[in-house]
C-alpha cells in the first residue's frame, strides 16, 4: 500500500516536472520587437480551408489547432507586448492529412507551410474602456499558403474578418 503510493507520487511528480519543462522550452528565435510595454493578446484562429490546421505558431508563440472552416470559439494566450508593430512574424501551420472518406485512402498527407506576415498598419486599437480595446490577435488562414493577422476586440469577431 505504501509502496503504491509512493510510485504514484512519484510519477505525479514526473508529469509535473515534464510539464513544466515542456512549457519552459525555447525554440531560438529572437525576440527582436518583443517587450513587456506592449500589448499583450490572446491569438484566436479562423480557418476558410476545409482541413484541419495543426500546431499554428506565430513567430514561436503556439496559437492551437482549428478544425475545417471553424474558428473563433477559442483563445490561446499569449502574444507578448511588441514594441513595433511594421516588424513583419512568421506564420508556421501543418496541414493535417486529408482522406477520402469513402474509401479512407490518403488525399494529401501532413504539409508544412511557414508565411511571412505583416500586422495591420495601425497595430491594436487601444481605449479606455476595456470592452472596445483590441484584446485578440487574429490569425485567419485564408487559403493553402495564404494567412491574414488582424485585431479584434472579441473572439467571435475574428471570424467575420
Amino acid at each position: 500500500m505504501v509502496l503504491s503510493r509512493l510510485l504514484r507520487l512519484r510519477f505525479t511528480a514526473g508529469v509535473a516536472v515534464f510539464t513544466l519543462t515542456a512549457c519552459a522550452v525555447s525554440n531560438g528565435i529572437p525576440d527582436h520587437n518583443v517587450s513587456g510595454s506592449g500589448s499583450v493578446l490572446s491569438m484566436v484562429l479562423a480557418n476558410r480551408v476545409d482541413r484541419w490546421a495543426v500546431d499554428v505558431y506565430v513567430d514561436k508563440h503556439w496559437a492551437g489547432i482549428v478544425g475545417p472552416q471553424d474558428g473563433g470559439a477559442a483563445a490561446v494566450c499569449c502574444f507578448p507586448g511588441v514594441t513595433n508593430w511594421n516588424h513583419p512574424v512568421t506564420v508556421t501551420w501543418y496541414w493535417d492529412i486529408l482522406k477520402n472518406p469513402k474509401t479512407k485512402a490518403v488525399v494529401a498527407s501532413k504539409e508544412k507551410r511557414s508565411v511571412q506576415v505583416s500586422f495591420p498598419a495601425s497595430g491594436p486599437h487601444q481605449d479606455p474602456d476595456w470592452h472596445k480595446a483590441d484584446a485578440y490577435l487574429c490569425v485567419i488562414l485564408r487559403d493553402d499558403n495564404t494567412v491574414a493577422l488582424a485585431f479584434s476586440p472579441t473572439r467571435s469577431e475574428c471570424v467575420s474578418k
